[in-house]
């Protein structure tokens, strides 16, 4: 592997994404358990024993809350957080980009298409390094929790709002690695490009770092089908799609849609835009 390879991959922006989301979910899990930010509070229904001076609450906890539904909704919480954890991951092959290439563009056959397949490269690398925090997660919260799963806690989208013979109680660890490459590969892979994309028209870090995380929000709110107004077919690009892929919420007012294409939408909206502005950056860069 070539050093500028290396450097892309192992460098201290994808080692903080894979260290930094499983830290995030636990702070996440810790106080939606009460059990941060003070450990003296009272946890409702356990007959009002104080956390963190009766061992039993913890227990009790771990064992309340299932494994799968720890995967399927505590790591949700950071979702707002993906967006800047996939910008941060694609940081090496922006600074690649813009301090190597131009020198060694001269000295390439293809320079074009050697640009084309590190844009590629580092989205793809991008969607790895967040999956990889994905799987350290899996792995912390497996050793956390008591139980593996809790059918009154689980939505198992596949089977109910999909239709898909993929059910969490007989395969528990496929469902969650599947949720999981919806969520934290292919939405990571569509918010990286988004970031290349505009780092091709603006040198600025701090706009190009945030314009993913103000997408996420506004398409979010812009997108969602609420329960008052039909805005069918808008829901289908919301970028929720791929965190909550049944998106039970929005397929409703008759609308009879499979869950897949929402997924298929939302990645498309972002995808094409980038691709158009990734090529007219080149183009500009070389003119």
């Amino acid at each position: 592997m070539k050093k500028y390879q290396k450097k892309q991959i192992f460098n201290m922006y994808t080692l903080s994404v894979i260290i930094a989301l499983p830290i995030i979910s636990f702070l996440f899990l810790g106080f939606d358990t009460r059990m941060l930010p003070r450990f003296w509070r009272h946890v409702e229904g356990v007959n009002n024993a104080v956390l963190g001076e009766d061992p039993w609450v913890v227990a009790y906890i771990r064992l309340k809350i299932s494994f799968v539904d720890a995967m399927e909704w505590y790591v949700s919480y950071g979702r707002h957080l993906i967006p800047i954890l996939s910008s941060v991951a694609v940081l090496p092959f922006i600074q690649m980009r813009d301090h190597f290439l131009p020198f060694a563009m001269p000295r390439m056959k293809h320079p074009r298409r050697t640009e084309q397949l590190w844009v590629i490269r580092a989205t793809v690398i991008a969607g790895c390094t967040v999956f990889c925090a994905y799987l350290a997660t899996m792995l912390a919260m497996r050793i956390w929790c008591t139980s593996t799963y809790d059918a009154n806690n689980c939505f198992n989208v596949f089977v109910n709002d999909w239709g898909w013979n993929l059910n969490a109680a007989v395969h528990p660890y496929l469902y969650v690695l599947l949720l999981g490459v919806f969520r934290y590969f292919l939405l990571p892979m569509m918010f990286s490009l988004l970031t290349i994309a505009i780092s091709y028209l603006i040198n600025r870090v701090y706009i190009y770092l945030l314009v993913p995380t103000i997408y996420s929000l506004v398409a979010t709110s812009l997108f969602s089908q609420g329960v008052s107004d039909d805005k069918w077919p808008l829901p289908l690009f919301s970028p929720e799609n791929l965190l909550w892929p049944s998106s039970p919420d929005y397929w409703g007012y008759g609308h009879t849609v499979h869950g897949i294409w929402g997924v298929v939408c939302a990645m498309a909206i972002v995808i094409l835009p980038s691709i158009v502005m990734i090529w007219y950056g080149m183009r500009k860069r070389r003119a």
